[in-house]
């Protein structure tokens, strides 16, 4: 419960982004390119340190890791308030705050998961980060209020402070390994050491749970998981930061837009939970394929949305992009906790996620600057659209094989 707390407040306060991207650039008159490249930074800036997180979460436990990100984050969101110049955006939510989500958030905590649950791990870690997505169905309206009843500047401080309020002493309180785990030597359970070996080498310890860097990059699963953090972000960042924007340029109200929204974040919360369970019961790669389908639809309802107009669209966009918004994430964590689990899945975890820092980096660029170059976000959605099919194909490189 308590990371399902942390996960939705963190993850809440950062997609707001989406929300306040709209006065950002209707105050200070900057292109979307600029204005969408301070999540691109925060996308940079997140895979580079996913690496180091994941090795002093390995070291020292996440609980300490955690404490540091939502003290980042929250500074961050209230450092936010006083932006008057790019470069501030770029600072407070492109770096601070991309170090406090990243110590927050899928890395420490993934680690975190994989040393209490060895088993059902696809449902407990979907059960787990559903939190995120019910952050985004509270926190996007929120701010939209607090925006439209005061401005913007003073919701981005309110939300910092009441992050840190809230989060800070839950975490100190509630954050802890198992009984039997130190931070150094990772789970001493029998059940971690149950899986068949397949081979000798690097195969074999990878199956035994044993696995370090080297044998984690010589197999064929770390690159297919790899490659499907690379692809899940263009699929679904150069649409997610860009909905809101879209919607009003469409004429739809502002509350509309990030209420749309915020009922995405809902449905991922149960998308994240189903497809969890779904990868446990038939395997991860027809689960993640069915989930990039829905990120696929959704995003072709907003393309709808464009040519036959109705506010129909954006409640089929909130129900289908929604369920497949961050359904991958806990099918990565379950796949590569079977696959890597052990006393270096931190640093290992870590590495996966520059493929998502990577791709992150990129998606929301691109869709800003194909929207400055055409006037129109189309060939961004229908990109997004293509990324959503090559993710799936890698999920089924990623595959165990039949025993």
């Amino acid at each position: 419960m308590v990371v399902w707390v942390t996960l939705a407040v963190a993850y809440g306060l950062f997609f707001s982004f989406s929300v306040f991207f709209v006065p950002l650039i209707s105050e200070f008159r900057w292109s979307r390119g600029l204005t969408a490249g301070a999540m691109s930074l925060s996308a940079i800036v997140q895979g580079l340190c996913a690496p180091m997180a994941g090795l002093v979460a390995d070291r020292f436990g996440p609980r300490p890791v955690i404490v540091g990100g939502v003290v980042a984050l929250a500074s961050a969101s209230m450092l936010a308030a006083t932006i008057h110049a790019p470069w501030h955006l770029y600072l407070y939510t492109g770096v601070l705050g991309a170090l406090g989500l990243v110590a927050v958030g899928w890395v420490p905590t993934g680690l975190l998961l994989s040393r209490w649950f060895h088993a059902r791990r696809g449902r407990m870690a979907g059960i787990a980060f559903s939190g995120m997505g019910f952050g985004v169905f509270v926190i996007g309206p929120v701010t939209q209020w607090l925006i439209t009843i005061s401005s913007w500047r003073t919701a981005s401080f309110l939300l910092g402070l009441a992050t840190l309020i809230l989060l800070l002493p839950l975490v100190l309180w509630g954050i802890r390994d198992p009984k039997g785990v130190d931070a150094q030597s990772g789970p001493d359970d029998a059940s971690a050491r149950t899986t068949p070996s397949v081979a000798a080498g690097a195969a074999a310890r990878v199956r035994t749970h044993d696995a370090t860097v080297r044998d984690a990059l010589r197999t064929r699963a770390f690159w297919g998981l790899f490659a499907a953090y690379f692809f899940t972000p263009l699929a679904v960042f150069p649409v997610a930061t860009h909905a809101v924007a879209y919607t009003v340029d469409h004429g739809y109200p502002a509350m509309w837009a990030a209420t749309a929204f915020g009922a995405m974040g809902l449905m991922s919360s149960i998308g994240r939970v189903t497809f969890g369970f779904a990868a446990d019961r038939f395997g991860g790669p027809p689960t993640a394929t069915l989930s990039y389908a829905c990120t696929a639809a959704g995003t072709a309802a907003l393309l709808a949305l464009e040519l036959v107009p109705g506010a129909g669209w954006l409640v089929v966009f909130a129900l289908l992009f929604g369920l497949g918004f961050g359904a991958r994430g806990p099918i990565i964590t379950a796949m590569a906790s079977e696959w890597f689990g052990g006393r270096r899945f931190g640093v290992i975890y870590g590495i996966l996620n520059l493929g998502n820092g990577i791709a992150g980096a990129l998606g929301p660029l691109f869709g800003g600057v194909v929207h400055d170059v055409t006037g129109s976000y189309r060939v961004a959605f229908l990109a997004a659209i293509a990324f959503s099919a090559c993710g799936a194909g890698c999920f089924w490189l990623a595959r165990r094989p039949a025993a």
